[in-house]
């Protein structure tokens, strides 16, 4: 089934049309019209409506674009191979390593975890700690993660949070 009309204009006559192929081909596989998922923005496949709603959401708040396979609409499920998304495992490469391949990252984004074993550790232990002897109201662990929370919060900058 076409769905380029997904990534078309809600006021063009090809997302007009695909919509009302996308109904039919929902009624004609659910064999329903009052029960069907919402695909659009806002519902996201997760609210049952009738057809009338689900065309008014469609056309309100457009289709949700990462709904590239129609399961819940009566499409089969077409099953991801592991050669389509990279799951070798080989020497060199995770089971994972699509992650990094999709979200583009390279040997320097993992960061430099140091060469003492026990530095993991040293943090965590930290993390139970008391703010200041006698604190019994925040850790050490607490009291970083309030701060980060008002630095992303009100916008502080690095310059301003150091």
């Amino acid at each position: 089934m076409d769905k380029s009309w997904m990534h078309s204009d809600r006021r063009s006559k090809a997302y007009e049309l695909g919509v009302e192929a996308f109904l039919n081909f929902s009624v004609e596989n659910l064999l329903t019209t009052t029960h069907i998922r919402c695909p659009c923005v806002k519902c996201v496949n997760l609210k049952l409506f009738g057809v009338g709603i689900i065309r008014d959401h469609l056309y309100f708040n457009g289709v949700d674009q990462s709904y590239k396979n129609w399961t819940f609409h009566g499409e089969p499920w077409e099953a991801a191979t592991n050669a389509s998304r990279n799951v070798e495992e080989d020497d060199d490469h995770s089971r994972y390593s699509f992650v990094s391949e999709e979200i583009e990252m390279d040997d320097n984004d993992f960061g430099d975890f140091g060469s003492d074993p026990y530095e993991f550790a040293n943090v965590i232990g930290d993390g139970d700690q008391p703010l200041y002897p006698g604190c019994r109201k925040y850790t050490k662990l607490s009291a970083l993660v309030k701060l980060y929370n008002l630095k992303a919060k009100y916008g502080m900058s690095d310059v301003c949070f150091t």
